[in-house]
């Protein structure tokens, strides 16, 4: 922030006028002069007394040297006119503010101190001998002149500004963060300011401060949500589950309409009591406000994740007939026959709904993710083409959405389309060169059947790159050893496969790999342990 230097009351014309005058005035208007020249907060004893008259004329000289650039000149006009009065600080601060404008950074702090010497009120310069010890890194000589204005002006926000700066600087952030709050509270707009002290506090895990920081701005802002919830969340995060339900509870009592409260509320009754708890609070709020659709949503997903299908259904129903263009609902709904696998009655439902919602990709993807799962219960053509169009049509909305593309990738395998499938995948590495279940998937399937050492080494590329990402992944580490078994590398094959067993050692494919490897080390009877417990998990 560039600082920009108090100005004088008397102008260069008005000074010119007083000079043409002097010999007329009387000592009265001395005073006058010398009350205008003075520094606001000079005591009212020093402020009643007079200029000695050749101090103004040099003053006067000073000034008009300044003005036409002559500042060597103009300097020594105003070391003239202090010889004549030590006492006058107007003289000594555009002495001062002269030495900065050349940079002569020490003789300017020596007029400065000049200033304070006989008006240590002086928030103007206090300021500027604050700026020149910063800029000299003499932090702590900074902190005590801003200090000192704000013991003068405690509101004083560039002083404030100031002091959060120099303790940043300095990495003292909890005495930052209490100044960032004062700069915050005279004025709310300062929201970065807010959002720096918030993030001090929960970096440094420092809960007393932090709570009694959203205490302060709850009691400011009672219905601002968000900071109700970051002092919830806080609650929460210490285990005080009951000063979570209570500021909650005292929240509600100001604004019983807030949706979002309510919402909050029952978050807390099922973290502190459970889900049913929870759909029983909710259930007796959206009796009392039964238009609050956004509440009866939540409450439908509260019954599905409760295993309460059927009521939720019929509460999704009845919202569907007042909110007809609410495509969430129509997607809770249709989980609603999915949790207790009517894939027949969900897809019904979505292609009826579908129509009304031609551009929304989450439901073209849903009846993508249903219409697959028909076609692995039903692998004919018909059921893997219907899937097909399913899920091309939500990738038509979004081209690279990862998640269809698998979706796409697995359906193709239905189909028996290798190349299509492989094709597939690599565009999802394409797409996101740290795909770990393309990389992998890619590998696994270019290796299947009798393949060239060439193929084998660039499958074992791919599966590398997948290992990676996630280097503890069973199936990724399983991959890899039955690549390098038939690279040869049979002893860290064995390595591999034995990692991918010490995570999940009921995989009965994993078991096979495992007993054809020992086999060809000439272990029969180990292989057979292994090729026992595979079949039995088949």
């Amino acid at each position: 922030m560039e600082k920009s230097y108090p100005k004088f009351l008397l102008n260069h014309q008005e000074l010119k006028a007083f000079r043409d005058m002097r010999k007329m005035m009387i000592c009265s208007l001395f005073t006058v002069i010398a009350l205008t020249l003075t520094v606001a907060s000079v005591s009212a004893e020093d402020s009643l007394r007079t200029y000695d008259t050749r101090a103004i004329d040099g003053f006067m000289d000073g000034m008009d040297l300044e003005s036409a650039g002559e500042y060597d000149r103009a300097i020594s006009a105003y070391k003239r006119a202090i010889s004549f009065d030590p006492h006058a600080v107007d003289i000594h601060f555009s002495l001062a503010r002269l030495y900065l404008l050349l940079e002569e950074r020490t003789l300017a702090k020596q007029s400065l101190l000049n200033v304070i010497k006989y008006a240590p009120r002086s928030a103007e310069a206090l300021e500027l001998l604050g700026e020149i010890a910063q800029a000299e890194k003499e932090h702590d000589l900074a902190l005590n002149y801003f200090r000192r204005i704000l013991d003068i002006d405690y509101n004083n926000d560039y002083a404030i500004l100031q002091s959060a700066k120099i303790y940043h600087t300095v990495g003292d952030t909890i005495r930052e963060a209490e100044y960032l709050i004062r700069l915050w509270e005279l004025d709310t707009e300062r929201v970065a300011a807010l959002q720096r002290a918030e993030s001090i506090y929960l970096s440094s895990n420092d809960y007393a401060r932090i709570t009694e920081l959203y205490s302060k701005l709850i009691k400011r802002m009672p219905t601002k949500t968000d900071l109700v919830g970051r002092q919830i969340r806080l609650f929460l995060g210490m285990n005080r589950f009951f000063d979570a339900e209570a500021l909650m509870d005292s929240l509600i009592e100001v604004a019983p309409y807030s949706k979002d409260l309510q919402s909050m509320k029952t978050d807390l009754v099922k973290v502190m009591h459970g889900e049913m708890a929870a759909v029983d609070y909710l259930t007796e709020v959206v009796d009392v406000y039964p238009d609050a659709w956004e509440l009866k949503l939540k409450l439908s997903q509260l019954l599905i994740d409760a295993g309460e299908s059927p009521t939720a259904r019929s509460l999704l129903s009845e919202i569907l007939e007042i909110k007809p263009e609410l495509p969430n609902a129509v997607s809770m709904l249709v989980w609603t026959y999915l949790d207790v696998d009517d894939l027949e009655q969900a897809r019904d439902l979505l292609l009826d709904y579908l129509p009304a919602f031609p551009e929304d990709f989450f439901l073209h993807r849903l009846l993508g993710s249903i219409l697959h799962d028909s076609a692995v219960q039903n692998p004919d053509s018909t059921h893997i083409q219907a899937a097909l169009d399913a899920q091309r049509a939500a990738l038509t909305l979004r081209p690279e959405d990862q998640q269809t593309l698998h979706m796409i990738a697995n359906t193709l395998e239905l189909s028996g389309k290798r190349e299509d499938v492989l094709a597939t995948y690599l565009k999802l590495i394409e797409i996101d060169a740290e795909d770990d279940l393309a990389l992998n998937n890619y590998a696994y399937l270019i290796t299947s059947g009798d393949v060239s050492e060439d193929t084998l080494r660039h499958a074992a590329e791919f599966v590398e790159r997948a290992l990676l990402v996630n280097p503890d992944h069973a199936p990724y580490l399983d991959t890899a050893g039955w690549i390098y078994f038939k690279l040869g590398h049979v002893q860290l094959a064995r390595e591999f496969i034995d990692r991918s067993l010490s995570i999940n050692p009921d995989n009965p494919e994993v078991l096979m790999h495992m007993g054809d490897v020992l086999e060809y080390l000439g272990k029969s009877n180990e292989a057979y342990i292994y090729y026992i417990r595979a079949d039995k998990l088949k």
